[in-house]
């Protein structure tokens, strides 16, 4: 076992950081941190991409529609359009209600992404949508068409 010498606690032999602490045990190169970034991008990889699936041929961009439905309605109508609506002295909710409609297609479009991603990988293909676009766009889209449907309402 090893001691570190910042913090005193025990930590494995191969340790080259203090678990505890996060400092390093004895002066590490650059090309040795490189190696490590190199080792952890290549297991993230091997994670991602699952063996046992094929790739797949078809291209999955319905969640980057969504994400770009989503950017649309939140800049284009609801910051920009809406704002010089309320300038000119006339109600704004029109134009709330519109961009409503716009949040929930790009809730479509996300959810569309993940069904299309769950069959390919009941078909042996890797999924090709990305997720994380995907929730972004539901998640926030959901949120502000909350906000944009008490607007509406309360208005």
């Amino acid at each position: 076992m090893k001691v570190c010498p910042h913090c005193h606690k025990d930590l494995p032999d191969d340790s080259t950081f203090c678990i505890y602490c996060g400092k390093p045990l004895k002066k590490v190169s650059m090309k040795d941190l490189e190696k490590a970034k190199e080792k952890i991008s290549k297991q993230r990889e091997m994670e991602k991409n699952d063996p046992s699936l094929k790739h797949n041929p078809r291209e999955n961009s319905w969640s980057k529609l969504g994400l770009m439905i989503f950017l649309i309605s939140l800049i284009g109508l609801d910051f920009i359009v809406a704002t010089i609506v309320n300038g000119l002295g006339m109600n704004s909710k029109f134009i709330f209600i519109i961009s409503l409609i716009g949040y929930i297609c790009a809730i479509g479009c996300s959810v569309m992404s993940f069904i299309i991603d769950y069959q390919d990988k009941k078909k042996g293909y890797q999924p090709n949508g990305n997720s994380k676009f995907a929730m972004v766009a539901v998640v926030m889209s959901v949120y502000i068409a909350l906000l944009n449907l008490s607007t509406v309402i309360l208005k």
